[in-house]
């Protein structure tokens, strides 16, 4: 892959995809994946600071050639054509079709909302998203910035008379609405907003009493190079030289930080294939218990067996419990371990809770299998969080003869005996 060294370069590099797109889009897909530019170094240290945001804001406006205002997410559509092709068959990819199609699938089926729910998207341009999740009876609202997005959904809804409001504005529309909705849902646009905490923040007064965060298609990566800016890749750079808009890319270690430090607890829903479209739900960060079955795929063992929706530690030595990984709100916890009461327990084994994903011990206990049953079969481990956590978890680690069934992790708010 070509490193890039120079905005000559670059325009090189773009002029060869113009060229390649002639052939096909395919062809100029193919382009994308054959450069990148390097990120730069010296960057602020927090991430969190408005130093370190002002400098990624100078690396888009350097690719870019301008500063970045709202204006430069304008996308030229004509909307006559686009209501008889929309993208993604207006490219005349079975790849990047399917490949859609595949993502906007799992991105409703990880969102499993219950009938009737009220939906808020932002930037659903062409409306693939919103026209499906209307066609399931859902009451959408979508926001984009683009009249002429805005445009081609209502006509995409009027012929097939469904119920969509359509709103021109942009992300901050949710500071300013007073309506609340069951689920908030960005596909594929989050990574456009210039100021991604504020909007977190906002979305705080926009989710009902239960409601969710969804991010879908978004480039939230473990493998991303910096704590979140802008994205070097070949296909990120064509977009923001050539159009202006704006591509963000995130860590996901960072993702769930901001999503902490905005008021939000996030879990990952990865998808196999394509691994693009991942999504990342989001719940309020607040002071509310959670339990976890032993089957819960968040809940890992890598000595015991499972079995019957349950953990069984037969007496090998090792990590017989650790997870959820989850985010947690500053202030005291307790963390429980539930053990099956009709099944031998026996030896030692040490309780510990930690996070920062294993690397800040927070709590520690020892667990002994003859007492379990005068502790009622639930293992007990107050702590306090000083700060908004992520990367939180439940470990048990177990000595060899330690023999106990684990039914359920429970992190409770407050001191619970």
């Amino acid at each position: 892959m070509r490193v890039l060294r120079s905005l000559e370069e670059l325009d090189e590099a773009l002029a060869e995809c113009d060229r390649a797109e002639r052939v096909s889009d395919d062809a100029m897909r193919a382009v994308f994946g054959t450069f990148r530019i390097d990120p730069p170094a010296g960057m602020p240290e927090d991430p969190f600071s408005d130093a370190y945001r002002q400098a990624q804001m100078g690396i888009y406006a350097t690719i870019a050639g301008r500063d970045y205002a709202l204006a430069n997410e304008a996308t030229p559509l004509d909307v006559d054509a686009a209501l008889r092709r929309p993208f993604p068959y207006s490219t005349g990819s079975a790849t990047t079709a399917g490949e859609h199609l595949m993502g906007i699938g799992f991105a409703l089926r990880a969102m499993a909302l219950p009938p009737g729910s009220r939906v808020l998207e932002f930037g659903p341009g062409w409306g693939n998203t919103t026209l499906e999740l209307a066609r399931l009876g859902h009451h959408v609202t979508c926001v984009d910035v683009e009249p002429r997005f805005c445009e081609l959904i209502r006509r995409r809804a009027a012929r097939e008379d469904l119920s969509i409001e359509v709103v021109q504005d942009d992300f901050f529309w949710a500071e300013r609405s007073t309506a609340t909705f069951d689920a908030v849902l960005f596909f594929e646009c989050f990574h456009h907003c210039a100021d991604h905490l504020r909007l977190l923040r906002a979305l705080q007064a926009r989710v009902a009493e239960g409601g969710r965060l969804f991010f879908g298609g978004e480039p939230i990566t473990a493998d991303f190079p910096q704590p979140w800016g802008v994205r070097l890749d070949g296909n990120s750079l064509w977009a923001i030289r050539k159009n202006g808009w704006l591509e963000l890319g995130f860590h996901q270690d960072y993702f769930q930080r901001a999503l902490a430090r905005t008021g939000w607890s996030g879990r990952r829903i990865p998808c196999a294939d394509p691994p693009w479209a991942t999504v990342w739900e989001a719940r309020r960060l607040t002071k509310m218990a959670l339990y976890l079955h032993a089957s819960d795929d968040r809940v890992q063992t890598a000595t015991g067996q499972r079995e019957g929706g349950a953990i069984l530690l037969d007496g090998t030595a090792g990590t017989g419990l650790y997870g959820p990984y989850v985010p947690l709100a500053r202030g005291r916890w307790t963390a429980r371990l539930h053990f099956r009461p009709d099944a031998p327990a026996s030896g030692t084994a040490v309780m510990d809770v930690s996070a920062a994903n294993g690397s800040a011990r927070l709590a520690a206990r020892a667990v002994q299998g003859e007492a379990l049953v005068a502790e009622g079969w639930v293992a007990t481990l107050p702590f306090e969080a000083a700060e908004d956590l992520i990367g939180v978890e439940v470990r048990l680690f177990c000595e060899r003869g330690f023999t106990a069934v684990i039914e359920a992790v429970e992190l409770l708010p407050g001191n619970v005996d």
